[in-house]
This record gives structure tokens, C-alpha cells and sequence, in this order.
């Protein structure tokens, strides 16, 4: 069961700073981000996106861990600092994987409304996430071939 956190503007702004991702971010933006996140704490087991859903959200992990599974087995595992997310709403698909909680994770979501206009007035920020994809997809790959 999902449940909302209510944190104050500064609280969200300082969380959102620590993200590796956002490094270099003017502070503004990252407080324009903050205006529009939302905090969710979830439970050990709980799913956070569904695979095959339509993408509304992106999530920053801002503590605890995530598990990544795809058709049921494990793909990845992102921890604080990491997002989650990108792929749907980057590419308009729907998620090509599930991100359950791996004990009590706290996340940052963001709504795809206010994300791509975001990435459309921070290219920095788009091509930081996009390398990071990038690197995801080939160390999946790498697991792929190897098992």
C-alpha cells in the first residue's frame, strides 16, 4: 500500500539535490522539479510500476532499494540515488518492466505532464538520463549473454 508523504518544498528540493542525475542542475530547476514532486513511501514487495502499464510517472529512489523484473525474473537493482522510469516516458511506450519495492523504499515521482517539457528546457538533464539508459540497456545485455 502506497502512502503519500507529506515533506515541505525544501525538504523535496534538498532530497532531489543528492540525485546523482541532477548534478549540475541550476538550483531554480531543481526547485521547480521539487514544486511538482510528490514523496511516496512504499512497503517491502509493494509494486511501483507494472510492466505493461502506460508510463505516467518517473521515480527518483531517495532511500531503500527496488528490484527490476521483466516477464518475472530479475533484470536489475537500483538503489538511493537511482531513477526509474525514463524508458516510457522518454519513448511513449508503455513500461517494459516491473519496479517492486525490496524493503521500505522511499521515491520521488514525477508526473510525465510537467517531465518532458522539463527535459525539453534542460537537454543536459536528457542527455545525463539517456546515458545512463544507455549504459542500463548494455549491461543488461552483458547479463543476457552471460546466463
Amino acid at each position: 500500500m502506497t502512502k503519500s508523504v507529506s515533506l515541505g518544498l525544501a525538504e523535496r528540493a534538498r532530497a532531489l539535490a543528492q540525485m546523482p542525475v541532477l548534478e549540475g542542475c541550476p538550483p531554480g530547476e531543481v526547485e521547480q522539479i521539487a514544486a511538482r514532486a510528490h514523496v511516496m513511501l512504499f512497503d517491502n514487495g509493494d509494486v511501483i510500476v507494472p510492466e505493461g502499464e502506460e508510463g505516467l510517472g518517473f521515480y527518483f529512489i531517495s532511500d531503500g532499494r527496488v528490484k527490476v523484473l521483466r516477464n518475472g525474473e530479475e533484470i536489475a537493482a537500483l538503489g538511493a540515488g537511482d531513477f526509474f522510469g525514463e524508458v516510457s516516458l522518454l519513448e511513449g511506450t508503455v513500461r517494459n518492466a516491473s519496479v517492486v519495492a525490496d524493503g521500505t523504499t522511499t521515491c520521488i515521482g514525477i508526473l510525465r505532464s510537467f517531465f518532458r517539457p522539463l527535459l525539453a528546457r534542460n537537454p543536459r538533464l536528457a542527455l545525463r538520463i539517456l546515458d545512463i539508459e544507455t549504459l542500463r540497456f548494455t549491461e543488461e545485455q552483458g547479463a543476457d549473454q552471460a546466463g
